[in-house]
């Protein structure tokens, strides 16, 4: 009885010490999010790595104007994916703000990203959907240290983001000048066309009004001259005012 009242109990036991586990891991998410955008439950990373991973963390939420996070923690509940995980925590740490978060679960020996739709809507979905599973890979290469995966994966996304952001800038610099330069040739264009308007319109109406114009020879009255009428000759001229005749 007693060996099959112990058997009754490992897994409920596992059972108890799983959700005691999600607890913790709950009651930490909910404590706010770290201050230097990184959560090692697993203790994977050395002093020295996540400090550098959040110099560099900071660095690149200072010059992009996004958050950026990394979490690695030692248990998921069956029931939630991984990168489920990853969005809930996105949200509860950085709201509707521009944000990507790595998520470590070392139970699995997986990863994932979650980035906020403001990301989605900058960049190629392409290149996203590459850097995550790029990320997958490195996380999962058990040839390299749990340090060095969090290390190399983080760096990667990091680079990956500065480039195709610098290239958005790019191009959206382009876009306006060839606006601003587009905008200055039809406004040139049209200030063309008007002056030409305009001056043909001055052109026609000065021909309608020396076309309306009707010029009549006098009535004469010719005496006799030599016992002859109209015996002598009658001269006629209109002067205009350009000075033809």
């Amino acid at each position: 009885m007693s060996q099959t009242s112990h058997s009754k109990l490992r897994p409920a036991a596992a059972t108890v010490a799983g959700w005691l586990i999600l607890l913790l891991q709950s009651l930490s998410h909910g404590s706010g999010p770290p201050a230097d955008g990184i959560l090692d439950e697993t203790r994977a990373l050395s002093a020295e790595t996540h400090r550098q991973l959040a110099d560099e963390l900071r660095q690149f939420r200072e010059d992009l104007k996004c958050d950026a996070w990394i979490t690695a923690t030692s248990f998921i509940p069956a029931e939630v994916t991984l990168r489920r995980q990853a969005q809930i925590t996105r949200r509860e740490w950085s709201g509707e703000r521009p944000a990507v978060l790595m998520a470590y679960d070392r139970a699995t020996n997986s990863g994932a990203m979650s980035f906020a739709p403001e990301l989605w809507a900058r960049h190629s979905s392409a290149e996203l959907i590459e850097i995550m599973q790029e990320s997958r890979r490195t996380l999962g290469n058990t040839a390299l240290t749990l340090d060095e995966r969090l290390a190399l994966a983080t760096r990667s996304w990091i680079d990956r983001l500065r480039l195709m952001e610098s290239a958005r800038l790019r191009h959206t610099l382009t876009l306006q000048r060839d606006e601003k330069q587009l905008a200055q040739a039809v406004i040139s264009l049209l200030a063309g066309g008007a002056t030409m308007l305009a001056l043909f319109g001055l052109a026609s109406r000065r021909h309608s009004t020396h076309s309306e114009h009707r010029f009549l020879f006098p009535e004469v009255h010719v005496d006799m001259r030599l016992g002859a009428p109209y015996g002598g000759g009658v001269s006629a001229e209109i002067m205009h005012s350009s000075g033809g005749q």
